[in-house]
């Protein structure tokens, strides 16, 4: 089953006063016409650029339909992600995430999000790599037909949620090489590395990555990764998807935020609540009232005054401009209406009355 929202649609029917705030916001993040990041991570002077902080500001401009906006910097941001494309690799790999070394970094994630910024752009990126012989470029992965069982039994034993997302970010590697788009395209060993995440699926919460010493909140998040990057386009079957609703929900926050508040343990948990709260009935009222208190506690806590928000609840007292992101904090915002949207229908019949109505008392105060 795909995924239930792009990250590059837009939100129904955006408000006049969310389009000026985002508009404004973004134009007030616009780096000089010779730098050749178009966006900064905040508005402050000195505030730091770089290509995911270009992709999450198109996407800003996406969500709430500024498509005059991207197109006047369309030339800009398109010369940026090109700028990305490492040709050694036949990848867009800004940053040199590709090195070999320990389990658990984040190494597939340039790619996936300067490809957003194409997308975004209605251009079309280099076409990945093709073949698996190109998981011997990469340092970091195991090569060979039974390599990858004691890699990632290691991985299992020192780090649940690492080996998690290490497991999944090989497969998905493994997959576009290998061409494959859904379950029936995968080889054996792809079902076999496949079978063994879903073999590590906790049987009380439903995640893959939870384990004794992991957090249920973060063990959410690296689930929600893995479902959107792997197992929704994929088209997998996840069994028991009422556990994983009722370990989201219990993620929440008396403050109506999720985890540990930040935007992304926000969008994260709405995300799911969304994609598995279409598929069943189950807890789906409380799933709706605990989104609506998620997103009022997002503009009542993490709304910044410069019209982004705050990518963490620490970032309100920083005085530091690169320890604030609220440009990407300001596109996750907008990916959680627009998951909120697909769950709750009077979200999507009028954002606006949705946004300004009052909150949603619940004994989770």
């Amino acid at each position: 089953m795909p995924a239930l929202t792009s990250q590059a649609s837009g939100l129904h029917n955006p408000p006049s006063w969310l389009r000026d705030r985002v508009v404004s916001y973004v134009a007030r993040v616009e780096t000089n016409l010779d730098d050749s990041l178009p966006f900064r991570d905040n508005p402050r002077p000195g505030a730091p650029a770089n290509i995911e902080t270009t992709v999450w500001a198109l996407s800003a401009l996406r969500q709430v339909g500024a498509q005059d906006a991207i197109d006047r910097v369309r030339p800009r941001a398109l010369a940026a992600l090109d700028a990305a494309y490492n040709p050694d690799l036949g990848i867009y790999e800004p940053t040199a995430t590709q090195l070999g070394g320990g389990i658990g970094t984040w190494r597939m994630h340039f790619d996936a999000v300067v490809r957003i910024g194409f997308e975004l752009l209605d251009e079309c990126p280099q076409p990945f790599p093709r073949g698996l012989e190109r998981l011997s470029d990469l340092p970091w992965a195991p090569t060979g037909e039974d390599a990858w069982r004691p890699w990632l039994d290691q991985a299992w034993a020192e780090d649940p949620r690492a080996a998690a997302k290490a497991a999944f970010q090989y497969l998905w590697f493994y997959t576009r090489f290998a061409s494959a788009n859904r379950v029936d395209d995968l080889d054996d060993q792809a079902r076999q590395v496949l079978a063994h995440l879903e073999s590590r699926r906790d049987p009380a919460t439903g995640f893959i990555g939870m384990g004794p010493d992991v957090d249920l909140g973060w063990a959410m998040r690296g689930h929600r990764n893995l479902g959107l990057n792997l197992l929704w386009p994929l088209g997998v079957d996840e069994p028991g998807i009422e556990r994983m609703i009722d370990a989201t929900l219990a993620c929440r926050r008396r403050d109506g935020l999720f985890h540990d508040g930040g935007m992304c343990a926000n969008m994260d948990a709405v995300h799911l609540l969304a994609e598995y709260g279409r598929q069943t009935p189950h807890r789906r009222a409380e799933a709706i009232q605990s989104t609506r208190r998620c997103v009022a506690a997002m503009f009542r806590r993490l709304a910044s005054p410069n019209g982004g928000f705050f990518y963490e609840l620490a970032e309100r007292d920083a005085t530091d401009p690169s320890a604030v992101h609220s440009t990407n904090g300001l596109a996750f915002a907008l990916f959680t209406l627009n998951y909120w949207q697909a769950l709750d229908p009077s979200a999507q019949a009028n954002l606006h009355l949705a946004l300004t109505a009052p909150e949603v008392p619940t004994s989770r105060r």
